[in-house]
């Protein structure tokens, strides 16, 4: 099997020696037609930057304005409210959603996590509801949820 192998590499090394030329650079014509020979820069060395850096108008959110009751009113179900509520331990309690159980709560520059899990349903897993707080006043929240459409919003008033 070996005798075999080496004139094959000859007769293919020769068939392709027409191709290259002298300098060992490929005809320009086959260039054209392989996309292989393309030039791509080395990116292994380039730091991740933190978005929150990059974007203008980021909100640097005081956790403290966050502690308390913050609802809305149920769809379709005007006078009925639910929400959450942020206490200063660091935890987290759903209101008036019975299915959708808030455990913990976090604030990093602009971001609110909400960690959570379901019961009830089939599908229990845990979960890390990530937000960006679009505005907040004393007596306002506005919200909006990555996972939502672009312009999507959840507006939330404080509860006393």
């Amino acid at each position: 099997m070996k005798g075999f192998i080496f004139p094959c590499l000859l007769v293919v090394m020769s068939a392709c020696g027409d191709r290259v030329n002298k300098d060992h650079k490929v005809p320009e014509e086959d260039m054209l037609h392989d996309s292989s020979l393309i030039v791509v820069a080395d990116s292994s060395r380039i730091g991740i930057t933190d978005s929150v850096a990059v974007v203008a108008d980021t909100v640097h959110v005081d956790a403290a304005r966050l502690i308390g009751k913050w609802i809305q009113p149920v769809a379709g179900l005007e006078k009925e409210m639910q929400g959450f509520q942020l206490r200063k331990n660091g935890t987290a309690r759903s209101i008036n959603m019975y299915t959708l159980i808030y455990e913990k709560w976090q604030v990093t520059h602009d971001t609110l996590l909400l960690w959570n899990h379901s019961e009830g349903v089939k599908d229990t897993s845990a979960m890390i509801d990530t937000i960006i707080i679009k505005e907040l006043s004393d007596t306002s929240l506005v919200l909006f949820p990555v996972k939502a459409a672009e312009g999507y919003t959840e507006r939330y008033r404080r509860s006393f």
